[in-house]
């Protein structure tokens, strides 16, 4: 029998070796997309490198393929590369499937909202922008506003209070509302009005006035809506997101003492400016008539018709998680 080659089979073992260093970094490379801007509680990402769910550090940086999970009393604040932000509230579960943006071009983003209670808004507008959400049970897309959206048990309760949703066959774990919150139609900001698309079992329902509303009972079921939701379901949806801002109203009259986009700027504003630090979590100023005495909050030019917080203090104000401190009551 023939005896094989020894410079072959060399050759042969160094392009595998070679493919193999080659292919590493490739696997392990990771595309970044923002970071996390304040985190409360116990919040903890995992991903096909990280399988046991680690904790997550203010400022660490999150890229596709990451899930983040929320505690009990726990909120994540994530500050995208164009200032768009989520607000993740508590047993909260997401993941980032994909993001890309180009400053001149606009972004796309990509992600699945798994169980929890979740707020977007928008960052700059320039170029082509788009967000789609992926629920259990449908899909929401979004151009360039402010959306609350509540997955699982608490979607149920809440929008089956509703006098335009009623009595419906739910799923605990597939039920999806999804709230428009703004911008209002005097806004002068960056953030456009723009529109929120909800769709289900082949039909699509459009939210495109600040305080409308759509609910997807279960998998498989079309999305119910628009309708506008109640003062009381708007104050349920904020307490499951920020729940010291609701508590601030007082149980009632949410709507005649927020604007919808203004209970946003609060929850995502102010979780942004109470962060300090460098400028890897701090939001633009430029144009947005904000001073440093008002950061955080909206300028004038920003919400013409924003209120100031009565509530005597900022509603998360948050800081580097470890302690009780840390933790919304």
């Amino acid at each position: 029998m023939a005896r094989p080659n020894r410079f072959l089979t060399l050759l042969a073992c160094g392009s595998m070796l070679s493919s193999t260093l080659l292919a590493a970094p490739a696997a392990a490379q990771r595309v970044e997309v923002g970071n996390a801007a304040t985190v409360v509680g116990e919040v903890r990402l995992s991903n096909d490198q990280i399988r046991n769910p680690q904790e997550i550090q203010r400022r660490q940086r999150l890229a596709w393929g990451d899930q983040i999970d929320t505690g009990r009393r726990s909120q994540l604040q994530i500050l995208l590369l164009d200032r768009s932000t989520f607000g993740i509230g508590a047993r909260s579960s997401m993941r980032i499937d994909r993001f890309v943006y180009d400053p001149e071009e606009g972004r796309s983003m990509f992600v699945t909202f798994i169980k929890g209670a979740l707020r977007y808004f928008s960052g700059r507008q320039e170029g082509e922008n788009t967000a789609d959400i992926q629920t259990p049970s449908g899909r929401i897309g979004i151009r360039g506003t402010a959306l609350d959206v509540l997955v699982g048990k608490d979607a149920e309760n809440i929008a089956e209070d509703e006098q335009f949703v009623g009595n419906v066959r739910s799923n605990d774990d597939e039920a999806t509302l999804v709230v428009l919150r703004g911008p209002g139609a005097q806004t002068a900001g960056e953030l456009t009005v723009g529109l929120v698309e909800v769709e289900a079992a082949g039909v699509t329902v459009v939210l495109d006035q600040p305080g409308l509303a759509a609910y997807i009972p279960r998998n498989g079921a079309p999305p119910i809506g628009p309708f506008r939701i109640s003062d009381a379901g708007l104050a349920k949806v904020q307490d499951e997101i920020s729940p010291s801002v609701a508590r601030a109203a007082d149980g009632g009259g949410l709507l005649d003492t927020l604007l919808p986009v203004a209970v946003g700027a609060i929850a995502v504003g102010v979780l942004v400016a109470t962060t300090g630090g460098g400028d890897d979590d701090r939001p633009p100023t430029q144009g947005s008539g904000q001073t440093p005495d008002t950061a955080g909050q909206p300028g004038a030019n920003d919400y013409p018709d924003y209120p100031p917080n009565t509530a005597g203090t900022s509603p998360n104000s948050t800081s580097d998680t470890g302690g009780s401190n840390n933790q919304i009551d």
